[in-house]
């Protein structure tokens, strides 16, 4: 047993770490290694298939508190995206799980939290998420207008730097399944931890051991393992 809070934040945030350089989920590869700041990470999203941001690598930070998992991460863009749920001035993520300290959980991990990253590049949250306005207009009314500007601004700030890193990127997309699947799988999981809530369970910490991979957990809700009641 880990005593302490502090101890059991590195202690979980070592085992994240580990578990998404052996396995990062679908879509993401982890960039720099944080061993001078665990609390600070880097990853690198490929914009899935059959988005307007195909193609497109994005560089995604990670901050942690001081006392996660009890606390939500930050997650912003440091690459610019054209996103009805990315603040377009500092790049944050704006999805209440993440901002209102009264729906976070610490049933989420890392892998999960870019599950839906990646989810949100496929298909946004317009359910009160959207920081910008003028993207979720578009999104709603003009869905080709969107599409275009989105492809325009992938084209712009996110296009791969280099052959080698085109090469990885066109390597990932051999292997990844369909964007709909990943942002299926996602609202399936937001769901189960909205379930999980309302039963009165509370998750205050998850052991390392029983963290899951995002080949698990999809395994799982294939099986019927968690079912939405």
């Amino acid at each position: 047993m880990v005593a302490g809070g502090g101890a059991l934040h590195l202690w979980r945030l070592e085992r994240e770490l580990d578990g998404l350089w052996a396995d990062p989920p679908e879509w993401c590869v982890p960039g720099a290694d944080a061993t001078e700041d665990r609390l600070r990470w880097q990853v690198v999203v490929v914009g899935p298939e059959g988005s307007p941001y195909d193609g497109g690598v994005f560089t995604v930070r990670v901050e942690f508190p001081r006392d996660y998992p009890f606390k939500a991460p930050k997650v912003t863009f440091a690459t610019k995206v054209y996103h009805p749920n990315v603040d377009p001035r500092t790049g944050l993520v704006c999805l209440d799980f993440l901002t209102d300290k009264n729906l976070w959980t610490s049933v989420w991990t890392v892998d999960k939290i870019l599950l839906v990253v990646v989810s949100l590049l496929h298909e946004p949250v317009m359910d009160g998420g959207a920081i910008n306005r003028e993207a979720a207009y578009l999104y709603k009314r003009k869905r080709l207008v969107y599409e275009e500007i989105a492809r325009a601004k992938t084209r712009e700030h996110a296009s791969a730097a280099s052959p080698e890193e085109s090469s990885s990127s066109s390597e990932k997309k051999e292997r990844r399944p369909s964007s709909r699947g990943v942002s299926q799988l996602c609202r399936r999981l937001m769901r189960r931890v909205a379930s999980l809530r309302s039963s009165g369970i509370s998750a205050c910490w998850v052991p390392a051991s029983r963290l899951l991979s995002a080949d698990k957990i999809s395994a799982m809700l294939d099986a019927g393992a968690w079912t939405h009641r």
